[in-house]
């Protein structure tokens, strides 16, 4: 039988043949979906995400995607892109509801008013609209069962405007989007939850070529940068240089580099500020508070531990907020217990925020002393300076030894290295001089000397500002030090001699005799040994034989290399030796950073003597001192030494070993004395043209 049956079908008897039941031709089949964007860009990987989804619609349960991310990141733009292209595949209607989540002036749309616009769609009368919320959205439930229908459910706020809505058998597919994460959805339904970041830089340019044809590359990439990544923004951006025609792209650039909220304002509503703060209305008046303090953050991340001090919060607290403001998708934690949010989203809650010093101090205040603590763990003897006193409400940081302290200067390493130059920009230049003098361990002896410059760089203008001539010559010889570390020899020098005029002016022999040391170092590595010598043996005679023997330590060793590399190695020797004497009773409080140092020149002086199995020793010894510390160039230079001995003793595959493990630290941290440790391996290949000179 075939054909087209309008009513109720009765099987009287057995039937044989095909039959196909028709939906009577006046039945609704709603078409809801509003117009997507006219051009869509990007977004592949989500959209695929979707498309597997849908591909199970077949199952026993009904399929439920909830797409969140932070406002403005093209929440409903991917949502009606995919819809508008799968909606062939739902034959019996697509809805589309507006839950006003996060309108100004709205309240969000009650479940009830959603699954009555729905009864509506399918031509349910008015009259056959049962009462109450759950007798309607059983008949929705019914009218949906068995067919193929999208629901697009967007603009959701929380997860109880959507349970009355969802069908309740398969072959529906149900798109959420909202700002924030819905994850009693995910817990009760098996939503699957497909969160939206904001777009990589190919795909930001792509989407303003897409909509502005071709730009210039630079340009573009600026507008990309200043855009965040964010969709609303580029959107934007595109309508604005649309909309001025023959104004150049240029000039939008440097207008939104000026003032970036201001410049993506179209009109009252559509713009960053206004968008966002539905967002931050949504909040509890503590999350919402905390929202605003950081953006005084300098970024780009922060921890729990932090944003507690900023807040002026227990640790417990903050956390509870931070999950809030997780939910909302202002935040995002991209790695365990580290938070983050775009720039256009700082810069709001920084306006929010306005002028808060309180909050400032607290923030630089538990930096400062976690920092200080950091480096005490990497070398216990430092001269000792006051620190500004900690808000009783903050806790620092405190570390077991060296690799905790270590761990922790990594994980915070983008943080801190920005924060001198935040420090000093919002006037607590006592702070930013500090930051930059307890980070100068971590920051030399794991190799990041161009992070090591621009954090001194960053100071100067603090010290001046002082005008404390102790802390003059501290920053200035630190920023000398890590000039010298990149072999910018000429402007290390200068830097360097105004260090040592400031200490001279102080009349403190200590910090002379560690610019005298500084300079030493430089000439040393220039090869200039006879004034390398002489601000060795000037460092050595400021600080006489009653002084603080650490002190005095550091002073001898650098004397022993600058003998050594003269060709003195009975001096060298006697100065390393006494050298290490002093560090060795350091040590016994933890402390084995001069001892490490003293090791790695009597190596090489040993080495110059011919004393090759004590030679051996030391550079063994000094090199699992170096590798307990996390020093990468002592490592390196142990390394190479160990290298030289093996070498003397004619075992080449050893000393390739060494040299080659050397070699692989000296390429990362670009150290001036790569290429002489890659000739050595070259002539292990080349034996007739290896240097006789030993250690070289």
């Amino acid at each position: 039988m075939s054909g087209t049956v309008h009513g109720a079908v009765v099987q009287a008897r057995d039937v044989y043949g095909n039959v196909t039941v028709h939906a009577p031709p006046d039945a609704v089949v709603p078409r809801q979906l509003p117009a997507g964007a006219g051009k869509f860009s990007g977004r592949q990987v989500e959209l695929d995400r979707l498309e597997q989804l849908e591909s199970a619609t077949g199952s026993d349960a009904v399929v439920i995607s909830a797409v969140n991310g932070t406002a403005g990141i093209g929440k409903t733009a991917l949502a009606l892109h995919w819809a508008h292209r799968v909606a062939e595949r739902f034959p019996d209607g697509q809805l589309y509801v507006n839950m006003r989540g996060f309108e100004p002036d709205r309240e969000p749309m009650s479940p009830a008013e959603a699954v009555r616009a729905f009864l509506d769609a399918f031509g349910v009368p008015r009259d056959a609209v049962p009462i109450g919320l759950d007798a309607q959205a059983a008949l929705f439930r019914s009218k949906v069962a068995g067919r193929r229908v999208l629901l697009v459910l967007d603009n959701v706020r929380e997860a109880a405007q959507v349970h009355p809505l969802l069908p309740g058998a398969s072959g529906c597919f149900v798109l959420v989007t909202s700002r924030n994460r819905l994850d009693s959805l995910v817990a009760r339904h098996g939503a699957r939850q497909l969160r939206l970041d904001l777009l990589t830089e190919d795909e930001a340019a792509a989407l303003l070529r897409d909509r502005l044809g071709d730009l210039d590359p630079p340009v573009l990439a600026e507008l990309v940068r200043l855009c965040a990544g964010l969709p609303l923004a580029l959107s934007i951006v595109a309508a604005r240089l649309d909309r001025r025609g023959t104004i150049p792209a240029a000039n939008l650039a440097e207008e939104l580099r000026a003032e970036r909220l201001e410049a993506l304002e179209l009109d009252e509503h559509f713009n960053p500020r206004s968008i966002f703060s539905w967002s931050v209305r949504a909040l509890s008046e503590p999350a919402a508070r905390l929202f605003r303090l950081l953006g005084l953050h300098p970024g780009p991340d922060i921890d729990v531990r932090a944003a507690a001090a900023l807040a002026g919060l227990p640790v417990a607290d903050c956390r509870r907020l931070l999950r809030e403001l997780l939910r909302a998708t202002l935040v995002d934690e991209y790695l365990p217990g580290r938070y983050r949010f775009h720039d256009l989203l700082r810069l709001f809650a920084r306006e929010l925020a306005g002028a808060d010093d309180d909050a400032q101090r607290r923030m630089l205040g538990f930096y400062l002393h976690s920092v200080w603590a950091g480096d005490r763990a990497l070398v216990a003897k430092r001269v000792g300076v006051e620190l500004p006193a900690l808000d009783p409400v903050v806790t620092a940081m405190t570390f077991t030894g060296p690799a905790d302290a270590s761990r922790w200067f990594t994980s915070e390493h983008a943080v801190l290295t920005g924060l001198v130059g935040h420090a000093a920009a919002t006037g607590f230049d006592e702070h930013a001089w500090l930051l930059a003098l307890a980070m100068r361990s971590y920051l030399d002896t794991h190799g990041h000397w161009r992070d090591y410059a621009s954090v001194y760089r960053a100071a100067i203008d603090s010290v001046n500002r002082l005008a404390d001539p102790l802390a003059q010559a501290r920053v200035h010889r630190g920023l000398g030090r890590a000039l010298s570390r990149l072999s910018e020899w000429d402007e290390a020098e200068r830097w360097l001699k105004l260090a040592l005029d400031f200490t001279r002016r102080t009349g403190d022999r200590r910090q002379e005799a560690h610019s005298h040391e500084a300079l030493s170092w430089l000439y040393s590595e220039r090869q200039l040994s006879d004034r390398a010598l002489d601000h060795a043996k000037a460092a050595v005679d400021l600080h006489p034989p009653g002084d603080n023997p650490v002190w005095r330590g550091f002073a001898l060793n650098v004397a022993g290399r600058c003998y050594a590399a003269l060709g003195r190695f009975d001096e060298a020797l006697e100065h390393s030796r006494a050298a290490l004497a002093a560090h060795r009773d350091l040590a016994l409080r933890n402390d084995h950073t001069g001892e490490a140092e003293a090791l790695n020149t009597i190596s090489f002086i040993q080495l110059g003597r011919g004393e090759l199995e004590p030679a051996m020793r030391s550079g063994e010894e000094a090199l699992t001192l170096h590798r307990h510390l996390g020093n990468r160039p002592g490592t390196a230079e142990a390394l190479e030494r160990i290298g030289d001995v093996h070498r003397a003793l004619h075992r080449p595959d050893d000393a390739r070993v060494a040299w080659e493990e050397a070699v692989a630290i000296l390429e990362e941290l670009q150290r001036a004395t790569l290429g002489e440790v890659k000739r050595k391996l070259a002539e292990l290949d080349n034996p007739g043209h290896a240097s006789s000179s030993p250690g070289t």
